[in-house]
C-alpha cells in the first residue's frame, strides 16, 4: 500500500535512505552519507511531500517530492528488485506528470531504471559534495546534449 508518510515514521525513511545509499553509491565514502543523516531527518524529508510504500506495517521504501521534484525514491535493500520504487515512481508520476530528477551517472541500474520510466537526461553536473556526476533527467522530454 502506498500512503503519506507520517512524520514518527521519518526515522525509518532515513535509516532505509542511509543503508539504500551506501550499497548504490560504492564510489561515495559510506560517512559522506552518515554524516547526512541529521540533515535528511531535520531539513529534507520534513521539507518533502513523501510517499510510502508499506506491506505488513513496515515501510519498505518512500519517494520524496519536493514540488516537481523527485527529491528521493528508495527502497530498502532486502526488497529491491520487487516492483515497489516501480509502484512508488507511478504513484508520483500520476500526481505530476512534469517530473524532473538528478540521479548519480555512476548509477547506471538507476539510470535504466529511470529510463523505463519515461525519464530522459536534459543536462549533467558535477555534485561537489560528493564529487560525482549526476544526470538530471526530465519525465517524457528528449535528450538535449
Amino acid at each position: 500500500m502506498i500512503r503519506k508518510a507520517k512524520e514518527h515514521e521519518y526515522d525509518r525513511m532515513v535509516s532505509l535512505w542511509l543503508v539504500a545509499s551506501i550499497k548504490a553509491h560504492d564510489g561515495v565514502e559510506p560517512g559522506f552519507w552518515r554524516s547526512q543523516q541529521q540533515a535528511m531527518r531535520q531539513k529534507y524529508v520534513p521539507s518533502a511531500e513523501n510517499w510510502v510504500y508499506v506491506r505488513n506495517d513496515t515501510i519498505l521504501g518512500f519517494c520524496s517530492l519536493q514540488q516537481n521534484v523527485v527529491a528521493a525514491l528508495f527502497v530498502d535493500p532486502a526488497y529491491q528488485h520487487q516492483g515497489i520504487g516501480s509502484l512508488l515512481l507511478e504513484y508520483v508520476k500520476s500526481i505530476d506528470a512534469q517530473l524532473e530528477l538528478s540521479v548519480y551517472s555512476m548509477n547506471a541500474q538507476a539510470v535504466a531504471f529511470y529510463e523505463q520510466h519515461g525519464f530522459r537526461t536534459m543536462d549533467e553536473r558535477f555534485d561537489d559534495m560528493t564529487g560525482q556526476w549526476e544526470k538530471v533527467m526530465r519525465l517524457g522530454e528528449p535528450v538535449y546534449r
